[in-house]
């Protein structure tokens, strides 16, 4: 992993995201990308129907204030001795980060996120959330609070453990192979979702050996939701961070579409790392 971006807004929030992100690329030796993104209108000629010279004025103003706060942000003493760069984008949140996470070939996208209440100030709300994590192709690390030692030793991956999640997971398996972590594989059942344990942990136990894995235990735990039990398995094990694959709209799939994608990563206290299963 060499290359980190860090959407920010300049909250507490995105903060706790970079403090992070920091950790992470001092442990790797990364270089950390901030983007922000702004909204000010933009024209060849004349005023466009609508836009005010207000408008105008508010959003050089937007502009002038993000370069504050980026100067203060690289003054911040968690990102002495680490490679950094900064960038300010005009455009939708989601279309600025992908055009940013190519630009610069991205291995690692760290978003903070804003608990019960959604994302940051509005930063990453709705369809913007929904598209990163969803369909980017690079994995995308988000959290809530602070993470005091982002050390990853104990690592839950959630998933149905289906076709097309071998070749993401290895994404996966490259930082849990850094940090010599200890993973926890773990399929959920529920009532609507019912599955004999025996069969699936042969199925998760063939799973893990296929991908290399040497220090693992696999496990079936049942739940009222998947949300729940993702979350009490974690708490139980008591894990650093919670991963999973994202995949089309089969089996865990169901639960990183839409909505559900933020109420699992608002819900949950730990750290969650997302991946894009390949295309088959």
């Amino acid at each position: 992993m060499k290359k980190i971006l860090v959407p920010t807004d300049f909250s507490k929030y995105a903060l706790n995201a970079a403090k992070l992100a920091a950790d992470i690329a001092r442990k790797f030796d990364a270089r950390l990308y901030f983007v922000h993104v702004v909204d000010i209108p933009t024209y060849e000629t004349g005023v466009i129907p609508g836009q005010s010279q207000q408008d105008i004025a508010e959003g050089l103003f937007i502009l002038k204030k993000a370069k504050k706060d980026f100067k203060e942000l690289m003054s911040q003493d968690f990102l002495s001795g680490i490679n950094v760069a900064e960038g300010i984008q005009f455009g939708g949140v989601y279309e600025s980060t992908v055009e940013q996470a190519e630009k610069h070939g991205i291995d690692l996208i760290v978003m903070g996120t804003h608990g019960s209440s959604g994302y940051v100030n509005d930063f990453f709300v709705g369809s913007n959330t929904d598209k990163i994590v969803r369909l980017s192709k690079i994995p995308v690390l988000t959290d809530k609070d602070e993470v005091k030692d982002p050390s990853f030793k104990k690592v839950v991956f959630a998933s149905d453990f289906d076709d097309g999640v071998e070749t993401s997971f290895r994404n996966i398996v490259k930082i849990t192979d850094f940090f010599s972590a200890h993973v926890d594989l773990v399929r959920i059942i529920t009532r609507d979702d019912f599955y004999y344990s025996g069969p699936m942990l042969d199925i998760m136990e063939d799973f893990a050996k296929k991908e290399g894995l040497k220090d693992f235990d696999c496990h079936v735990f049942s739940a009222d939701s998947v949300q729940t039990g993702i979350n009490e398995f974690a708490q139980r094990v008591n894990a650093d961070i919670i991963t999973t694959v994202t995949q089309g709209r089969r089996g865990l799939a169901r639960l990183f579409n839409g909505s559900k994608t933020s109420d699992v990563i608002k819900s949950s206290p730990l750290p969650v790392m997302t991946v894009k299963a390949s295309d088959r």
